[in-house]
């Protein structure tokens, strides 16, 4: 990885980026100011070479150049033809991969619970109490009485039969299943 630090002039906004340009007060350019103020500059604008655009970063730039003044910046450089860079523009933007929610969860909760202020990491407050809260088990008392419990399978009888799932919330009704 070729890393050079740069004057902010050679750096030119792609016309092509396909992304929203996030504003001042827009609640995602506020997240990641936030982040810039807390953690510093720490993954660098990518500029390509060839044709002194920015392929990936704009934000960051905006918030690093109007916000925060520099007037040079660190870049990750490529060397790519317009087409290619376009290409890898959309895939910066594009390919991110995906949470795996119950991870995510337990990570986040134990960020809370340590004092820490997760809004920093991107997520808002009720993107959090809604993930930890689906990967909660419920208090024992909203889950019913099942310990040391006896039934005779003669007095179980499927057509009453309702269960709610703990976790998602799905019932399931017996009565008004399909009896085929």
């Amino acid at each position: 990885m070729d890393i050079r630090t740069i004057p902010i002039e050679q750096i030119n906004a792609a016309a092509y980026n396909p992304r929203i340009d996030l504003q001042p007060g827009d609640p995602e350019y506020e997240k990641l100011r936030r982040s810039l103020d807390e953690f510093g500059y720490v993954d660098p604008i990518v500029w390509n070479e060839q044709t002194g655009n920015m392929v990936g970063g704009h934000q960051r730039y905006k918030v690093m150049v109007k916000e925060q003044g520099c007037t040079e910046l660190a870049v990750s450089v490529v060397n790519l033809d317009p087409e290619r860079e376009k290409l890898l523009n959309l895939a910066l933007n594009k390919v991110s991969g995906r949470w795996d929610d119950e991870a995510l969860a337990r990570l986040l909760g134990e960020l809370q619970q340590g004092g820490l202020d997760i809004s920093l990491s991107g997520f808002d407050a009720d993107e959090i109490d809604d993930l930890i809260a689906e990967f909660t088990e419920p208090p024992a008392d909203q889950l019913g009485d099942f310990q040391n419990r006896e039934m005779d399978v003669a007095d179980f009888d499927e057509s009453r039969f309702d269960c709610k799932c703990p976790r998602c919330g799905f019932v399931f009704d017996q009565s008004g299943a399909d009896a085929s």
